[in-house]
């Protein structure tokens, strides 16, 4: 019987007489006959080296130092006891196999501690080493994740678990991007993304699983998480709520959320982020302030910060002229006329004014063209005053005539505003009817754009034009090119054509 058959004949003794052996001294055993004509010093350097305590393996140089050899000769004997471990695997890895996960994934350390109490291990085992185990006696039916926290196991049709760190750096992403985020948007992300690479679907118990194997990502209430290693300064949430706090403070969860909503939907509809923000509901921002050192939370769940916060530091240019026109003028409510002079007369852009009175976190519309600051309280009588304001806005005739003055040509007078960069006109119900969704072009290629029943776009070639508040604008619309020509003019054009329609049968 030569050296190899008799190693096959004691290990297959080993079995019959031990009928219970663990793990670690099956793998124990095995070696010994392996290194027969080897001191037990080399016994436990290949014990380490090859992780079959349970601890993860140590290096060849490790390994040497221990055997009191040289690595090289580490290496050879390490490549003899691979051959023979193919062709002789003891009847317990049977058993660690019989305790695998077969199709969903599991915790290592449920399985590791699942083992050990059933007997077939000593120890608790490493992810490391149970997969170089595995890999040297040929169990390939299972993928492994490792994380810094846990890792997990599980059977090849988890086939995500390839792709554990994937779905990892993306809800450190969406995390950053909203300050928390539902497991259930991560995997519809999961499932719509074709952003950066195609990720295998997933469910939400899966992903918590894979994310509870990470030290830094933890879960708050109704399956939501946040990151709690992302720098504070990169964490929107942060950012915009010291905005609103730097205007007025404490505030209430009601107008924090508010202002976060506003903020969120920008970068949402512009697509300035990778990811679309997601505003947490309450009682998931309440958890998240209380984690957050910079924030106070009071009993009644407002809002403070810890230090000082300068309007100047915390806003854009647009946002503190803001700011400012409230402070400046006394007023705790302003129309959208009084806040773009304040900032005309200032150099600041028309358009950044619109953007923000739209999107900023630190004013809120209280009705048409009117605004106040974040954390004001309006009286009855503030309110009731601006209800009286608005009807007489709505009084002002913007539109003076309309009406065919040819076959397919439109004409529409206007009286020009203060501010057109933003100028809209309702498409004439005479033309309404066409459910126009066009571009309309003069002889220069400036465009007007009719859609969704509005026509805009007037501010392109009205700025240079010379206009002033209250002067005529007349649009000669050509329904069938597609093309207009216009006029600005201070007296009131003639407006015999108005009412005429479509001479066209």
């Amino acid at each position: 019987m030569n050296s190899e058959d008799l190693l096959i004949h004691e290990i297959h003794n080993l079995d019959l007489v031990n009928r219970q052996p663990t793990l670690e001294k099956a793998l124990y055993k095995y070696l010994e006959l392996c290194l027969e004509n080897y001191s037990i010093a080399h016994v436990h350097a290949f014990r380490a080296r090859l992780g079959w305590s349970g601890k993860p393996p140590i290096t060849l140089q490790e390994a040497g130092k221990i055997a009191g050899v040289t690595r090289e000769r580490i290496r050879q004997l390490e490549l003899r006891i691979k051959r023979s471990i193919r062709k002789n695997t003891p009847a317990v890895m049977s058993k660690i196999a019989d305790e695998l996960p077969e199709d969903d994934a599991e915790l290592w350390s449920n399985v590791s501690e699942r083992l050990r109490a059933k007997g077939i291990t000593e120890n608790l085992w490493s992810l490391q080493s149970v997969r170089v185990l595995m890999r040297h006696f040929g169990f390939d039916a299972w993928y492994f994740a490792e994380g810094d926290q846990d890792s997990l196991i599980g059977g090849i049709p988890a086939s995500y678990l390839t792709q554990f760190q994937e779905y990892i750096t993306l809800t450190r992403r969406m995390c950053r991007a909203s300050g928390a985020v539902p497991l259930e948007s991560i995997v519809q992300e999961v499932r719509d993304s074709g952003r950066e690479q195609k990720l295998q679907p997933t469910n939400v118990p899966s992903l918590k699983l894979m994310l509870s194997c990470i030290s830094d990502i933890e879960f708050l209430p109704d399956d939501y998480c946040w990151v709690t290693s992302t720098p504070t300064n990169r964490v929107r949430l942060i950012n915009v709520t010291k905005k609103m706090l730097s205007v007025a403070r404490p505030l209430n969860m009601i107008e924090i959320h508010r202002g976060l909503e506003r903020k969120y939907s920008f970068r949402n509809k512009t697509g300035t982020a990778l990811y679309d923000g997601i505003v947490p509901p309450i009682r998931i921002l309440l958890a998240l302030y209380e984690r957050y050192a910079e924030f106070k939370v009071s009993a009644d769940d407002r809002i403070d910060y810890n230090g000082d916060l300068d309007p100047q530091s915390e806003l854009t240019r647009p946002e503190h002229m803001i700011y400012r026109a409230f402070m400046d003028s006394g007023k705790r409510i302003l129309d959208r006329n009084t806040i773009k002079f304040f900032g005309a007369e200032r150099g600041i852009n028309m358009s950044s004014i619109e953007v923000e009175l739209t999107y900023s976190p630190i004013v809120t519309k209280i009705q048409q063209n009117n605004w106040r600051l974040v954390g004001t309280e309006l009286t009855g009588r503030e309110l009731s005053n601006l209800v009286f304001k608005t009807e007489d806005e709505r009084s002002t005739r913007r539109l003076m005539g309309k009406g065919f003055i040819g076959e397919d040509l439109y004409r529409i007078v206007l009286v020009i505003p203060r501010f057109v960069h933003n100028f809209v006109s309702s498409v004439p119900s005479e033309i309404g009817g066409l459910k126009l969704q066009a571009a309309f072009l003069d002889k220069n290629d400036v465009s007007l754009i009719c859609k969704n029943g509005a026509i805009f776009g007037f501010g392109k070639f009205l700025t240079d034009s010379g206009y002033s508040e209250g002067d005529y604008l007349t649009i000669t619309l050509d329904l069938k090119e597609y093309g207009f020509t216009w006029t600005v003019s201070k007296e009131l054009p003639d407006l015999s054509f108005a009412g005429q329609s479509n001479p066209t049968p």
